[in-house]
């Protein structure tokens, strides 16, 4: 597979699967040009979530545990953990049974890193090109931000 550019931010790989439930797991691995910590912590900081979600989506409100993300006139709640240790961030649907995820992040040569994030949608709500194009932008929104931060700091 060819990689995938935006900006800086080079998407290196994209798969999806299908289970017996019609569920349907997003996956993908992002190069992103700062050191694994930097990241994390722009993709873990409650304060700077709105800012790499894609257009559309915006923070009600955001803790250690949970984050409730508005998308028009609807708001969702999503239990949230971080792993520091593993450079990972997990999270649930707190509204939609099924629904969940992870990033984790790797250090990679040069001293930038590579995300690698999974999203699961359940069958009745799979949409699987419009979950790519998502992770795809949440993905180009994190590079962008952790670009500012890294470069402001």
């Amino acid at each position: 597979m060819k990689p995938a550019v935006w900006g800086s931010l080079t998407r290196v790989t994209m798969a999806e699967q299908h289970d017996a439930g019609g569920s349907v797991r997003i996956s993908g691995s992002f190069e992103l040009t700062a050191p694994a910590e930097v990241v994390f912590g722009v993709l873990t900081d409650p304060d700077r979530i709105s800012r790499w979600l894609p257009r559309g989506m915006n923070t009600e409100s955001a803790t250690g545990s949970e984050v409730r993300v508005r998308v028009g006139a609807q708001v969702h709640g999503y239990g949230v953990k971080a792993v520091p240790d593993a450079l990972e961030l997990q999270w649930h649907s707190l509204d939609i049974t099924g629904l969940h995820g992870a990033a984790q992040v790797y250090d990679a040569p040069a001293g930038g890193s590579v995300v690698h994030a999974d999203v699961v949608v359940p069958g009745r709500i799979a949409a699987e090109q419009r979950a790519r194009d998502l992770l795809d932008e949440a993905m180009a929104h994190l590079q962008r931000d952790v670009s500012d931060n890294f470069n402001a700091g």
